[in-house]
This record gives C-alpha cells, structure tokens and sequence, in this order.
C-alpha cells in the first residue's frame, strides 16, 4: 500500500503539467512553484471531501495526506538555493529569515501528520489547522502577482 502510495506521488510530481508555470525561466523555481500547486490541488482535493462535495472515501483521503506530507517534505529542499526568477512568488524574505521558514514548514508537516483521515468530519476538523499554518507562511513569505 506504502508503495502505491509513493509511485502516485511521484506520478504526480511527473506528470504536473510542464506548462503549468509557463514563463518562469529558472528550473528550481519552476520546481518550487509545481509543489506549492501540487499543495494547492491536494488542499482543494481534501477540502472538496470534506465539505461533501466530492464523495469521501479512507482510501482517497489517507493518499491525499501521504500526499501532503511527501510535498510537506520537499520544501526544504526545494527552497534551499536562493534562487529567483520574475514570476517567482517566494519572497527574499524566505532567505533572510530561512530557519523560521524552515520551522512554518516543520509545522505544516506536523499539522498534516494529525490529518486523521477516517471521515470527511475529521477531515473538516484537521483543514483549520492545516489551513492556519498555509497562511502563516504565505503571509510572510509569498509574493501575490
């Protein structure tokens, strides 16, 4: 199952649509940006269960989680190099500040990781917190174009 898991992560780190960032030049923050979407997508995704407008399956909901926490773990790593581009959305602030953005990503993974995925209530309960820690790092360090 773990190996299922893992293979349709990666898939969709593959398959993310090279275009998806079209115009971004530098391959790291093109690279950045198709995390921060698949982030984006698999929140929606989690969310639209949660409100009952996708049907809710265990199965659906725990691989969005895993999910989550394989991209939760890349943020590091995907933001280590202080690199820039003109459409980027990171701020230099991310560089200037980077062990308390480090620690905003550590939290996101923690949140996640308390993510119990057994009904779409539980989802809806955990989305706060999740969402909560989305926004403290966004609001400090995201660049809205």
């Amino acid at each position: 199952m773990k190996t299922k898991i893992i293979c349709l992560a990666t898939i969709a780190f593959i398959t993310l649509p090279v275009f998806a960032h079209e115009g971004v030049k530098n391959d790291a923050v093109k690279q950045r940006m198709q995390l921060m979407k698949l982030i984006k997508n698999t929140m929606a995704e989690i969310g639209a269960m949660a409100r009952g407008l996708d049907p809710f399956t265990e199965e659906s909901a725990a691989n969005a989680k895993q999910t989550l926490l394989l991209a939760a773990a890349d943020i590091e790593a995907k933001f280590e190099l202080n690199e820039t581009d003109p459409l980027s959305e990171g701020s230099p602030a991310i560089w200037e500040n980077w062990e308390d953005f480090v620690e905003k990503a550590d939290d996101f993974a923690f949140m996640i990781e308390g993510l119990e995925t057994n009904s779409a209530e539980s989802l809806a309960a955990g989305l706060g917190n999740i969402g909560q820690s989305c926004g403290s790092c966004h609001k400090t360090y995201r660049v809205k174009k």
